[in-house]
């Protein structure tokens, strides 16, 4: 009778229906711990936002700008959940160290963020988290920071157009905490309170950086690029600068090549004073800009003026009127195009 038992049971254990529920049973046993392992793995996904709200200056010389940004932080930490108790606002707000000692209190991190191109001064205006019953956090940050543009290219000065970053890099690895863009918090405002620039476009990108430990780190970029209000330089430099030119050029209808000579020293002087003013706005680069081109030329037409009507007095001195009046009419229609040449060959040079 108990061989007819064991018969019995070893058939159902061998049916389809059994072997199938073994093998799923196996499968699950040897798939339980990389599962979980994931999930431990899984990173916390931060959404982020940063938002230019104004211009404060910008420093060509050390090559930074200070401006007023807001950035926002939104993220869910299930140990902060709460029960909602009716008639009480729906969130709780808190001060941010307010925040960080309950986080230390339940055993929980935050994502900690470092703006990565600030270069030493920060004000922070407004600091605030608000936590929902669920766990969701939202931290909102209002502040005046100081942040580098190592980028700054002179060469179209004052034509030129600059990209300008604010970066924000997450101090805990990308296993951690992998940030996700906020798109409703994110942009330009439209008043930014800077006369110079132009703000022709504008972005936001997330990436990764290697941090000193090796680690990759959630980046978030905002970026935006600006050109200049070229009507200031027109009226303040190109004019005048043309102005000077038409005058240095005038010299040549008059007669008394003494006087010709003492007034291209003093356009050269003019010249001269403008070099200056220019150079205190820019740092001292490595290259040369559009608007040193248009100086150089104008120094070099302004210095050739300056030979001729000294040749004319040599001429005559000599009584040789016949070489005098060849070369000053020579002088005078070769003016315009010798200028325009030598600017032309300059600008392909740099």
């Amino acid at each position: 009778m108990a061989i007819l038992t064991s018969r019995r049971v070893l058939a159902e254990f061998s049916s389809s229906a059994m072997q199938a529920h073994l093998f799923l049973c196996v499968v699950v046993f040897l798939l339980m711990p990389p599962l979980a392992a994931s999930a431990r793995e899984e990173p916390t996904v931060v959404k982020i936002g940063v938002k230019l709200e104004q211009i404060v200056d910008i420093n060509q010389k050390a090559e930074n700008f200070q401006a007023v940004y807001t950035l926002q932080l939104h993220y869910r930490e299930p140990k902060l959940a709460f029960e909602a108790v009716p008639g009480e606002p729906a969130f709780k707000m808190m001060t941010l160290p307010g925040f960080l000692a309950k986080l230390q209190e339940a055993g929980a991190i935050w994502p900690d963020i470092v703006l990565a191109n600030n270069q030493g001064f920060r004000q922070v205006n407004l600091e605030s988290v608000q936590v929902y019953p669920d766990g969701e956090v939202h931290v909102y940050e209002r502040a005046t920071a100081t942040f580098q543009a190592p980028n700054f290219d002179f060469r179209a000065f004052p034509f030129d157009s600059q990209t300008f970053y604010i970066q924000v890099v997450s101090l805990a690895p990308k296993s951690i905490f992998l940030f996700e863009p906020l798109p409703e918090a994110t942009g330009v405002a439209d008043h930014l309170g800077e006369h110079e620039w132009v703000l022709v476009n504008h972005s936001s990108e997330i990436d990764t950086t290697i941090g000193l430990a090796e680690h990759r780190h959630s980046r978030f970029s905002l970026i935006f690029e600006a050109h200049r209000h070229v009507l200031y330089y027109v009226v303040r430099i190109f004019m005048p600068m043309l102005i000077i030119l038409m005058v240095s050029w005038l010299t040549f209808r008059g007669r008394d090549y003494v006087k010709r000579v003492d007034l291209g020293i003093t356009v050269l002087l003019l010249l001269i004073a403008f070099s200056f003013t220019l150079g205190s706005d820019i740092p001292r680069l490595g290259y040369l800009t559009f608007i040193d081109v248009f100086i150089a030329a104008t120094f070099i037409i302004t210095a050739a003026v300056i030979i001729v009507n000294i040749q004319l007095r040599v001429y005559e001195l000599q009584n040789r009127d016949a070489d005098a009046a060849r070369l000053d009419r020579i002088a005078m229609w070769g003016y315009w195009p010798a200028y325009v040449l030598g600017m032309s060959t300059a600008l392909m040079l740099i």
